[in-house]
């Protein structure tokens, strides 16, 4: 019971320090790049609308408010004391659900570095068991993981400092990441024949080749599985069909274009891979709430973004 009490301490403790890191190195509402490599900060004081993004290999942090995350028919919500673990590329969308002035969301994201974690995986001893878990996976934050969390957060305050002890302290987040509960999922995304493993180099080729038709059948064969399995640990693992995937690349892609390079929905739409404009407008409102035509008004006027966060509508 006493050493309850003393780990109960030291997490609250560790927890303080890390959200007034944040809150002096996070003065503005915003996602921020630390002056750590791979490390990003996030401070937000209000509810948002949905970000459509593709979620990268990071572990993020929730230190203060809550966040959640949807891929395929998966909604996942997370705060203060969890972490959210992305081990392959994965469409997503996410969304701060509880934040305000007084109280902002507050975050850290670590990113995964697959080489990095390859080395500290050469230099363990003993690894968890191997079994398929979802690309997206949220965990409960220990003691240790939290602690090595914040000894890089204070290489914010002597970034003198940082170049020598961030990588040590970055190994020491993913050997804690892969000792813990999440091990058995980075793991099996970096053993070489591994299911997810072969899942994460198939995705690796629709996003480069997202505008191109192909069939589910050939990819399996490519990555040396059979079609039901190929699809049941597709599924698994980003939490979408191969064609799902795709589609919901495509769609990005071309949102993109539309936004950023001001090019018409019908040349957006044939660049991505579509042959029909009407089924593209339709997968475009399903995925993004808006007709394309309404999506660059919204944007035009700041109310609709790429790459950050826009606050949600007043709760009536």
């Amino acid at each position: 019971m006493a050493v309850s009490i003393v780990e109960m301490r030291a997490s609250n403790s560790l927890w303080r320090e890390a959200r007034s890191i944040l809150v002096r190195h996070c003065e503005e509402d915003g996602l921020f790049t630390a002056v750590i490599p791979g490390v990003h900060l996030m401070r937000f004081g209000w509810r948002s609308q949905p970000l459509v993004a593709t979620q990268f290999p990071c572990m993020a942090m929730v230190i203060q408010g809550t966040k959640s995350v949807e891929f395929g028919e998966t909604n996942l919500e997370y705060g203060a004391g969890q972490y959210l673990l992305t081990s392959i590329d994965v469409p997503a969308t996410s969304r701060i659900v509880n934040a305000s002035k007084a109280r902002p969301l507050l975050a850290v994201g670590v990113q995964i570095d697959f080489a990095e974690l390859k080395e500290v995986i050469r230099r363990c001893d003993a690894m968890p068991q191997l079994n398929t878990q979802p690309g997206i996976t949220i965990f409960d934050a220990d003691l240790e993981i939290l602690d090595a969390v914040v000894r890089l957060l204070r290489l914010l305050d002597t970034p003198e400092h940082s170049k020598p002890l961030a990588p040590l302290i970055r190994q020491e987040i993913l050997y804690r990441l892969l000792s813990g509960r999440s091990g058995s999922r980075l793991l099996e995304i970096c053993r070489s024949g591994s299911p997810s493993n072969r899942i994460a180099e198939v995705t690796g080729w629709i996003k480069k080749h997202f505008a191109e038709s192909f069939l589910v059948e050939g990819l399996a064969h490519h990555v040396g599985m059979s079609p039901s399995s190929f699809h049941q640990h597709f599924k698994a693992v980003t939490g979408m069909t191969p064609i799902q995937y795709q589609r919901r690349i495509r769609l990005q892609e071309a949102r993109k274009s539309l936004l950023m390079e001001a090019i018409n929905i019908g040349e957006a739409s044939v660049r991505v891979g579509y042959e029909s404009h009407s089924q593209f407008s339709k997968d475009y409102r399903q995925y993004f709430g808006r007709l394309p035509k309404d999506d660059i008004a919204a944007h035009a006027h700041g109310g609709a973004s790429i790459d950050r966060y826009t606050p949600a509508a007043p709760m009536r």
